[in-house]
Order: C-alpha cells, then structure tokens, then sequence
C-alpha cells in the first residue's frame, strides 16, 4: 500500500512538472511571437552623416596610428591627414574600421595643399 502512493505521488509530481514547464514554453514562444519585427539597415547602406558628439569627436583617434583625426566633407567623414584614411560617419555613428578607412582613404594629391 505505501508502494502504491509513493507512486502515485510521484506520478503527480511529474505531472505537475510537466505541465508547469508546457506554461513557460508556451509563454515563452507567445512572447517572442509579440516581438514586431523591424527592418534592420546594413551600415553599408545608412546614409552618411550625422550628428555626432563633441566630446566623442575629441576622444576619437586613428586605429592604426592613433593620432588625431579632423571632421571633414561636411560631417560625413573623420579624416587622418598622416595616412589619407577617411573613417565614414553613418547615421552619426563614426565607423572606426581600418578597412572602412582604407576604403574611403584620399590619395596624396586630395591631401596636398595648393602652391
């Protein structure tokens, strides 16, 4: 007799388990079901520009050669006048990537001054 409760109860113990885990995962996907989705813009694809804070703008350096950087082409671009590289502001976010740099970088004649 004490054999057959103790199984009894542990059978609705299980149960119990098993029901309460089936509720969290069907709250768990109705949650994630209510999630609008939202269309995600690659940065390739953001325009250039922005506003971009002042005090970022005077932490900001060069990460190849840490040196300063100047705000160029009317706030589209952080130039590097050592090296030419030209780090895209998108959406007023600096992209401060070597190879974004690289990409955009002026050649010396850009970055000559006039005689």
């Amino acid at each position: 007799m004490r054999r057959l409760i103790k199984i009894l109860l542990f059978l609705a113990i299980a149960y119990l388990v098993v029901k309460y885990a089936r509720k969290l995962l069907e709250s768990a996907d109705m949650s994630a079901a209510n999630i609008p989705e939202q269309d995600v813009e690659p940065y390739d694809e953001a325009p250039l520009g922005g506003e971009v804070s002042p005090d970022l703008l005077e932490i900001l350096v060069c990460p190849e050669d840490k040196g300063s950087l100047e705000l160029v082409d009317e706030g589209r671009f952080l130039l590097n006048p050592r090296n030419g590289y030209r780090y895209p502001i998108r959406s007023g976010v600096p992209v401060m990537l070597i190879d974004e740099g690289r990409k955009y970088r002026e050649s010396p004649a850009d970055t000559a001054e006039p005689s």
